[in-house]
């Protein structure tokens, strides 16, 4: 039996996105062993805070408490904040490496595997005083800000993320990009990473979804009775680059400058953002608008996708992430920004809305939902083109897993 040794600062979430959880296990299901070694972020500044502790079966789990927790939480300013959880993360790559080295002395591993920036830096710190020896290295990221950084020549932010640049240069065996928009191939490409000769850059999986009406019943009743709203949500955190504030400010034009109101928004998630987000929907008179929903189940959320007409994802860095693909999975039309890559699943009105991104965009994405409310024809047009994009385009979690315990198995195929 294989045993396969993670380190990542990215724990187990219930809430959000299923990735990390499903790649251990997917070894686990192929007969590895499997040691997660973690750092987890217990801050209220963090967004663990609203997850419980998951310990997936099959999985050896070594947790360690994120440093710095009680001074980021207790830092009042947003530029003191940033800094103490850059401190925290390199001192949570010296842990993490510490804590392999320990597991190390005692445990025979082939596979050393860094997920995502703080995982791969541990392993880099690790290799760099001890060496790996036959063990196969992989590094593992959900995606990058680093496109844009290089793109925009924003050179001093990309050197003050220099744990990201040493993370997407590093040497591996086997390098895993998420495709979810961010360009992460084109970043690794920049900066000559020495993990491009085998490099998967691979969009996410997403399972069936679909559900009969009865199924979301519930949701029905209580936002919308008789049928006749139009069911606008969204699915994020609720961090500043989510920009969920553009989604409220739609809904702030469409009842105050159309006045329309034969709508309901549900937003769906948890973040910092949440107390600012209410405020602004009592100051604006908004609350038989907008429901703040907070975090929800991953497996609550697909009722929520089923209940909704429309899907609104209007990030700043890259709308392709898992919620977006999962609103294609349920026929939903989708209203989001050309920026990333985007503009690679969505035509505008083809199969969805998709805008350049500027200050009055939401008094576009305002205009195009009194359109689309007002006319049958065009939603199901737009709906028969995103049944066709699920089809062509979308794999399932199982496909997705499979495809990645193949390449870390074909890391071996000369040694048998």
């Amino acid at each position: 039996m294989k045993h396969i040794l993670f380190l990542s600062a990215n724990d187990f979430k219930d809430k959000s996105i299923q990735v990390i959880r499903k790649t251990p296990e997917a070894f686990v299901a192929a007969r590895w062993k499997v040691t997660y070694i973690v750092v987890r972020d217990y801050s209220k500044a963090g967004n663990y805070f609203y997850e419980p502790e998951i310990n997936p079966e099959g999985v050896d789990l070594i947790r360690i408490p994120m440093p710095l927790a009680k001074s980021r939480e207790r830092a009042k300013s947003h530029l003191w904040r940033t800094i103490l959880t850059q401190i925290a993360g390199l001192r949570a790559i010296k842990r993490l490496s510490r804590e392999a080295r320990k597991f190390l002395k005692e445990n025979k591993v082939d596979v050393f595997y860094g997920y995502e920036v703080h995982g791969v830096c541990a392993v880099k710190r690790y290799r760099f005083w001890h060496g790996v020896g036959s063990m196969k290295v992989i590094s593992r990221f959900q995606g990058t800000w680093m496109s844009s950084y290089i793109r925009e020549k924003r050179w001093l932010k990309k050197w003050l993320n220099f744990d990201d640049v040493f993370a997407l240069k590093a040497k591996a065996d086997l390098a895993i990009m998420t495709n979810d928009g961010t360009d992460g191939d084109f970043a690794m490409k920049k900066l000559r990473s020495k993990a491009l000769h085998n490099l998967k850059f691979w969009v996410n999986g997403v399972d069936e979804l679909k559900m009969d009406t009865f199924e979301y019943a519930d949701l029905k009743e209580k936002y919308n009775s008789d049928g006749s709203k139009l069911v606008l949500c969204s699915i994020s955190r609720l961090e500043s680059w989510k920009r969920v504030d553009r989604i409220l400010n739609t809904v702030k034009i469409l009842v105050q400058k159309h006045d329309f109101k034969d709508f309901v928004y549900l937003m769906i998630g948890e973040g910092g953002l949440k107390p600012e987000y209410e405020k602004f929907v009592a100051e604006n008179k908004l609350s038989n608008f907008v429901k703040i929903i907070g975090a929800v189940p991953n497996t609550e959320v697909k009722k929520y996708l089923n209940f909704a007409d429309v899907f609104l994802s209007t990030y700043d860095l890259s709308n392709v992430g898992n919620p977006l693909l999962e609103a294609i999975r349920c026929h939903k039309i989708i209203f989001t920004l050309n920026n990333g890559s985007t503009s690679d699943w969505i035509v505008n009105e083809e199969n969805g809305f998709i805008y350049d991104v500027d200050e009055n965009v939401h008094l576009k994405i305002a205009d195009d939902i009194i359109r689309l409310s007002a006319d049958n024809e065009l939603k199901e047009n737009i709906i028969d083109k995103v049944r066709a994009l699920e089809k062509e385009r979308l794999w399932t979690w199982q496909e997705r897993m499979a495809a990645e315990v193949k390449a870390v198995e074909d890391l071996f195929e000369n040694e048998y």
